[in-house]
């Protein structure tokens, strides 16, 4: 019961009468009330995407797979094989707490987004292009290409999706919110 539902339930149990005994039965249940608004609503704890599709995976048993995603760690090194297990495997995440906490909902972290920016092409003599002040990468249906703005969705990439192009862009990343049209 979250505490929205138990503010419903004190509710249905007031008296509807109009004496002096109804009048104080509802007096403590409104003081009931008031003590459960002042509760904190617990948090939906906010995971990696990775995170939350092993929960989504395992979510109908649960406390086996922990267990058993736990117990597979114990023979491996640091860094472990999976985005996930590396999460399991540090104590800050609180990785039991959190995914028991995620059977009562979950959120998933927005993965930032970035621009890559080179600031200065210069083409080869073999290619006809001129050479470019500025460019941006972008995804096409013929693979990446160069364009001259930033004022396309096909232009915004994860950390994950600009290194599996090439590890040496990394350097040209610009936080989305960073990126500012002149």
């Amino acid at each position: 019961m979250n505490k929205q539902e138990g503010i419903k339930e004190l509710e249905i149990h007031k008296m509807k009468s109009e004496d002096i005994r109804a009048d104080c039965y509802n007096d403590g249940i409104n003081a009931g009330i008031a003590v459960m608004k002042k509760l904190d609503e617990p948090q939906k704890p906010v995971v990696p995407k990775f995170v939350a599709e092993w929960f989504e995976n395992n979510k109908d048993a649960l406390d086996l797979a922990i267990f058993m995603a736990i117990r597979e760690l114990d023979d491996e090194e640091w860094p472990h094989k999976t985005d996930f297990e590396n999460w399991l495997d540090v104590a800050e995440n609180k990785p039991i707490e959190t995914l028991i906490h995620m059977k009562d909902g979950y959120e998933v972290e927005k993965e930032p987004l970035y621009y890559v920016y080179f600031p200065e092409i210069i083409a080869s003599p073999e290619i006809f292009f001129p050479d470019i002040e500025g460019a941006y990468l972008m995804k096409s249906d013929d693979g990446i290409e160069l364009a001259d703005n930033n004022d396309f969705e096909d232009m915004k990439f994860t950390e994950r999706e600009i290194k599996a192009i090439d590890e040496r862009y990394w350097a040209f990343a610009v936080p989305l919110e960073e990126v500012a049209e002149g």
